[in-house]
């Protein structure tokens, strides 16, 4: 480094802290380091109404929940690193390398205002997987030893126990169970999970989970313990490997239109969510399903990105007479005679490679991937699955590339699959004018004739296959305190879908405001429009979500949510509901023990317009409430860390319907309007 560098760095740090010291002046601390942003605010932003749609989002908000337990210097990070962050698109990930390397470490998270392309909300999400300090030395080569005595290992135990009984836990007479073995549970009504991981900085971990679902046996019926194991392996940046996977793992490339076991979220948050980069990561979640099985690797050379994988997994099928599959099960549930018939009874075979060629604007990228399954698939008869898989043997190939410059960015992928010739495209532009103000349209075409089954990527339908659209949305920040946000998305199903019989359109549109209202008040809004067919006619959905946080002081949080839905369904009718809850936290000064407690009430008159609330939860877990009818939810939980090592955390949670008198039906049913569960959780780190 040159004197003239030295003093240049020098003279901006100098600027820095004036411009600090004056800024803390204008706004509170926790607003500028967002040091009050909570984790469960993250989850409810990202998430929630991805799942009121149907999306399981747990595996992703697993392993950020890792990251969040395990947060990165953001002074040393790598590309690679901040890419483990699904917010961060290429260009914010570039600004933040581009600003340490020119300024020197950053002194406090509050400089990330200083980077024109973050905006207030990613500002917020960073704080929550990042810290910074100044760095201390080089990246150590892998010895064995560094390895045994600098990483970090980390055990937790889950258990939940149900106070409440279920119909497909009692036992039925004899005569009733020889008729229909199915009408009981297996298993006892416990969940369990244990899992160990290991890290050593950002470039080693490894780790295995073991899980038993609640109905499903213990050491019997087959299951040698538990009914789920999972076992990763991941190594990172040893010289030209640039990542090996052994073991359970998950892969991401391009737009996702050939082979994508990563995850992505909704529209609402397009704008945040960065692109699918050619990746290979660990699996360390507890869902059985959206992995690999088997062993990966990609390597560096120069401006060529290589990656190659191969994977055997037994998965879970639903046969036909025949012994063909009539679709895959990936609910990882086998509480049933039934259900455990259809564990394990097909095998996937899968092995892929991809070449990217980047420059510092562009890169252009190859992927070609075949599966081969123990069994054949049979479309059937029905019309709508005309052009659903059929046979063994799957290919898939397509091309991916991106292409950025100054404020402007291109990203697309264009694939194809040998059943039925079909193919699918996905194109995707970012203008963002100055750092308030910014714009985004997608084009999307897959034909009714693409099979790509572990194909994942933006959808209406939740699947790459017979759906073309557009969608455009616009952001503005008028004020640093204000963020306006809308979006419009038009699609349109060619072939049959379930339900209905011939083509089918839709419309859906989204208008949301953010507004930080002081360093310790937060409050927005949102109202969804959208109109879809269901079963050939038109269904009208209008919802409208408040919410409001407050921090009043450090060890006082408070946040309040409000929802209305109202829906016209296929006969015409008007069916609606509506929501209010709040969450209430406290902890000591100390951060030895954090309180939390909820309480919603809702009331909706039909099923068709469910009511959607997330609720703080134990380590690792995540509880999306969603209810109809009328009734409310109240849970506490509590978190202690009892000593350096040790933690444990616990909670109660009770939920009543006031408009019956029995909760679900078949084997999940429960004869009273009252339900009351506890769950435990119990971590230990060495």
């Amino acid at each position: 480094m040159t004197e003239k560098h030295c003093k240049f760095i020098y003279l901006h740090r100098l600027w820095i802290s004036v411009l600090m010291f004056c800024v803390l002046q204008i706004y509170p601390v926790d607003k500028v380091g967002a040091q009050h942003y909570s984790w469960e605010e993250f989850v409810e932003k990202i998430s929630v109404d991805e799942y009121e749609d149907g999306e399981d989002l747990s595996p992703l908000l697993e392993e950020l929940a890792a990251l969040h337990e395990h947060p990165f210097n953001l002074n040393t990070a790598t590309k690679d690193d901040l890419e483990q962050l699904p917010f961060l698109d290429g260009d914010e990930i570039e600004e933040i390398l581009a600003y340490v390397y020119r300024y020197g470490p950053m002194q406090s998270l509050g400089e990330l205002m200083l980077i024109e392309e973050l905006d207030y909300q990613t500002r917020q999400f960073l704080t929550l997987f990042v810290y910074v300090e100044n760095p201390v030395e080089e990246k150590e080569k892998l010895r064995l030893k560094t390895l045994l005595k600098g990483g970090r290992h980390e055990v937790t135990s889950r258990l939940d126990v149900p106070l409440y009984k279920r119909d497909g836990y009692k036992i039925p007479e004899d005569e009733v169970l020889l008729k229909n073995p199915n009408k009981v549970y297996l298993g006892n009504s416990l969940y369990h999970n244990i899992r160990y991981t290991y890290q050593y900085r950002n470039r080693l971990f490894w780790g295995f989970t073991a899980e038993k679902d609640a109905g499903e046996p213990f050491g019997s019926y087959g299951n040698k313990a538990y009914d789920a194991y999972s076992f990763h392996f991941l190594l990172k940046d040893c010289g030209k490997l640039k990542a090996l996977a052994l073991g359970d793992y998950r892969l991401g490339f391009g737009e996702g239109l050939v082979v994508n076991s990563d995850f992505s979220l909704g529209k609402s948050t397009l704008f945040n969510m960065g692109d699918t980069r050619p990746s290979i990561k660990k699996f360390s979640s507890t869902s059985e399903t959206s992995f690999f099985r088997g062993i990966a690797a990609a390597f560096r050379f120069g401006r060529v990105d290589m990656s190659a994988f191969y994977s055997y997994l037994p998965t879970d099928a639903t046969l036909r007479k025949d012994g063909t599959i009539s679709s895959l099960k990936t609910d990882g549930l086998h509480r049933t005679l039934l259900e455990l018939s259809k564990k394990h009874n097909v095998t996937e075979q899968s092995a892929g490679t991809d070449v990217t060629w980047n420059t510092e604007y562009f890169s252009l990228g190859a992927i070609v991937f075949y599966q081969h399954f123990s069994r054949s698939f049979s479309k059937g008869t029905e019309l709508y699955r005309q052009y659903y898989p059929d046979g063994k043997d799957f290919l898939n190939a397509g091309l991916h590339y991106r292409w950025h410059r100054d404020r402007f960015s291109f990203s697309g992928e264009t694939a194809f699959s040998n059943v039925y010739g079909g193919w699918a495209t996905l194109n995707k532009a970012i203008y963002r004018f100055n750092h308030r103000y910014s714009m985004v349209a997608l084009q999307r075409l897959f034909t009714y004739q693409y099979v790509g089954l572990r194909a994942n990527s933006f959808s209406e339908g939740g699947a790459v296959r017979n759906e073309s659209g557009f969608y455009t949305g616009v952001e503005a920040s008028p004020l640093n305190e204000l963020k306006l946000s809308a979006y419009v998305d038009y699609f349109y199903f060619p072939w049959a879908k379930f339900g209905i019989p011939h083509t089918s359109e839709g419309v859906e549109g989204t208008f949301q405001v953010d507004w930080v209202v002081s360093g310790k008040w937060e409050l927005s809004g949102r109202y969804q429009l959208k109109r879809k067919e269901r079963y050939g006619q038109p269904y009208l959905y209008h919802k409208l979500k408040i919410q409001t946080q407050c921090m009043p002081s450090k060890v006082w949080e408070w946040r309040g949510v409000a929802r209305y839905t109202r829906v016209r369904d296929v006969y015409g009718r008007h069916v609606g509901g509506y929501m209010g809850g709040s969450i209430l936290k406290w902890k000591d000064r100390k951060n030895r023990l954090n309180v939390a407690g909820s309480c919603v009430y809702f009331d909706s008159e039909d099923y068709k317009a469910p009511m959607s609330f997330y609720e703080p939860s134990l380590l690792y877990a995540f509880s999306f409430m969603t209810m109809y009818g009328q009734g409310m939810r109240a849970a506490v939980n509590a978190r202690w860390n009892v000593a350096r090592r040790w933690m444990l955390m616990w909670k109660y949670g009770i939920t009543g319907y006031f408009d019956r008198k029995e909760i679900g039906d078949g084997l999940q049913r429960i004869g009273g309007r009252w339900k009351n569960d506890l769950s435990f959780l119990l971590r230990y780190k060495f």
